[in-house]
């Protein structure tokens, strides 16, 4: 669930901060850095990643050495490769159809109760404060905002630096977005207004600075652009590996 609400925030990001040419895909490389933390007794390192994504019109591919994730749009599905494993899971991105999964052994009272408390889980509201801090951030000349989100997992603040010097043109990837995130109960009630607020974030998101409270712990993340082009995505990007064995997602 937290890897699903964090990729919902991750697609309102791309979706509002990005846009397109009809004709152009668009390559992304991020570092990714988490600080370490507990979570439920358990010590997690601080982590670095280096990531690639293609975002297309058809969907969207995040790639890091250990996984993958590929989230399509018209299909509505996520698809998480292990690498190590070499091994793939497949989740539902419409909530009907997760909740069905999910509950097919459950009481008819089970299964409303399930749906309810997804739909709670998926509100979410956004603010943005425009400040007037400006700095230069990887020969980018970048603006700060604070992007604040308030979901059922927790608070999050992030610290957004953002840039127009990258030129980009937006439309299909509303189309994209509505696709994604029409099917998430809960979510399309609040939609309009996130992106109302997003949309105050003017060009493309450099850095960010998160911190996300839940279950009374902090986490601290960092997500910084290096790479950013138009392009063609590889052809077969969001094909399944040949020799990837398919596995069953756990609810």
């Amino acid at each position: 669930m937290k890897r699903l609400i964090n990729l919902v925030i991750l697609s309102l990001a791309v979706v509002l901060t990005l846009a397109n040419a009809a004709s152009a895909d668009i390559y992304m490389k991020q570092k990714l850095h988490t600080d370490a933390t507990q979570m439920m007794g358990v010590a997690q390192p601080a982590k670095d990643v280096i990531a690639q994504i293609w975002i297309t019109e058809k969907g969207f591919r995040s790639d890091d050495p250990a996984h993958s994730t590929i989230m399509l749009g018209k299909e509505q599905k996520m698809i998480i490769l292990d690498h190590a494993a070499k091994t793939y899971m497949e989740q539902p991105i419409n909530m009907n159809d997760m909740m069905a999964r999910m509950g097919k052994d459950k009481s008819p009272e089970e299964q409303a109760a399930m749906k309810q408390m997804m739909q709670n889980m998926m509100k979410m509201d956004a603010s943005v404060q425009e400040t007037k801090d400006q700095k230069t951030i990887n020969n980018w000349k970048c603006r700060k905002y604070i992007l604040k989100i308030n979901s059922a997992m927790g608070p999050i603040t992030n610290e957004v630096w953002a840039t127009e010097d990258l030129k980009v043109d937006k439309k299909v990837y509303e189309q994209l977005a509505a696709r994604m995130l029409s099917s998430m109960p809960g979510l399309q009630s609040s939609m309009e207004g996130m992106k109302k607020e997003m949309e105050k974030i003017k060009g493309v998101q450099v850095l960010t600075k998160s911190t996300f409270t839940m279950m009374n712990q902090t986490h601290k993340a960092t997500t910084e652009l290096l790479e950013f082009k138009e392009g063609t995505a590889p052809k077969g990007i969001f094909d399944i590996p040949a020799g990837y064995k398919k596995q069953t997602m756990q609810p």
